[in-house]
C-alpha cells in the first residue's frame, strides 16, 4: 500500500462500532501506530479489539475539520471527548467515500504490543508482590514476630535489589 497522507479522516471499529474518529495530516500509518503505542497526544487504542480501520481524503484542511467535528456529533463514537455535544445535529453534510486502511506492519505491531504488554504484566505482578511483601514484614514487625531491626534490614535489602531473592527472605524469618 503506497503512503496515505493528505488531509485525512480516519475511524476505528471494535467489532461493528464504531469507537473513534480522528483526523491527520501526518502519514496515516504513523498515526494509527501512535495510537497503539500509546503515544502521546494519541487516544490509546487496544490492538487486539481492532476490527476496522477506515480512512477518507480530502482536499482541504478547513473540509477535514469540519467533517471530523459533523461526524463525531453524527455518530458520537465513544473514545471521542473533545467536539462532541449533546445535542443532534440539524445540518446534514454530504457522505464522503471511505476506504480501508491495512498495513503490512500490523502482525509485528500485535507482537511489539504483546511483549509490551507481557513485560508490563510481570512488573506489576512484581510491584504487587513487593507491596504484598512489605505489608507482611510490616505486620510481623508490628506484631512482634521479628524485631525492628529485622524490619529495617529487610526494607534496606529491598531498597537496594530490584527484586529480593527468596534466600534472602527465608534468612528474615530464620
Amino acid at each position: 500500500m503506497s503512503k496515505i497522507q493528505g488531509f485525512i479522516l480516519y475511524r476505528i471499529w471494535y467489532g461493528d462500532v464504531l469507537v473513534y474518529l480522528g483526523r491527520t495530516k501526518q502519514p496515516l500509518q504513523s498515526r494509527i501506530h501512535g495510537h497503539l503505542f500509546k503515544k502521546p497526544m494519541h487516544r490509546s487504542i487496544s490492538i487486539n479489539l481492532v476490527t476496522k480501520i477506515e480512512y477518507a481524503e480530502f482536499q482541504t484542511e478547513a473540509d477535514m475539520n469540519l467533517y471530523e467535528i459533523y461526524f463525531i456529533n453524527l455518530w458520537k463514537p465513544p473514545l471521542n471527548i473533545d467536539d462532541k455535544c449533546k445535542n443532534e445535529l440539524t445540518a446534514h453534510l454530504p457522505d464522503v467515500e471511505w476506504k480501508i486502511f491495512t498495513t503490512h506492519l500490523w502482525d509485528k505491531w500485535k507482537n511489539e504490543i504483546t511483549i509490551m504488554d507481557n513485560e508490563y504484566q510481570m512488573k506489576k505482578q512484581e510491584k504487587m508482590a513487593k507491596f504484598e511483601m512489605d505489608r507482611i514484614m510490616r505486620d510481623k514487625w508490628r506484631t512482634g514476630e521479628i524485631t525492628e531491626g529485622e524490619y529495617y534490614k529487610y526494607l534496606n535489602s529491598s531498597d537496594s535489589q530490584e527484586n529480593v531473592e527468596i534466600a534472602n527472605i527465608d534468612e528474615l524469618f530464620c
